[in-house]
């Protein structure tokens, strides 16, 4: 039996940053290995063994082996497995970068709605999940 090959990238359908950061990714995805699932969802969220904050704070990633990925390695590890990005994901997985990564993967989701390109934070009830707040 062949071994899955998805990534289940478990991210926030009520966060205008990460339908953009999807956006940006999927065009990269070819041969379709990226699931992209809203925890939103209480059935997706019931399947991470982790809090709704922790879910909030950084992306995770549950790989075709069943284990997860948080954050920074979390993005290494999709770089990866995208054909014409992996090796951003070789540059970004050795030194110094897998070093200085974490840090500047903080940074990022702190920043993220004012980093240049990004979309705004949504501030309209069109963006909401009835019974979550906005992002």
């Amino acid at each position: 039996m062949p071994r899955p090959t998805t990534y289940d990238v478990f991210m926030d359908g009520a966060c205008s940053f990460c339908r953009w950061t999807q956006a940006q990714i999927e065009p990269y995805d070819s041969g379709a290995r990226l699931r992209f699932l809203d925890y939103n969802d209480p059935a997706i969220a019931a399947q991470a063994p982790f809090s709704r904050s922790e879910l909030d704070n950084e992306m995770h990633v549950r790989m075709p082996d069943g284990t997860w990925l948080k954050g920074f390695t979390a993005w290494v590890a999709l770089l990866g497995a995208l054909p014409r990005l992996a090796w951003s994901g070789r540059v970004a997985g050795a030194p110094p970068a897998r070093w200085i990564g974490p840090s500047v993967y903080a940074f990022i989701a702190r920043h993220r709605y004012s980093l240049p390109g990004a979309p705004k934070r949504c501030v309209s009830d069109s963006c909401a999940i009835p019974g979550q707040p906005r992002t």
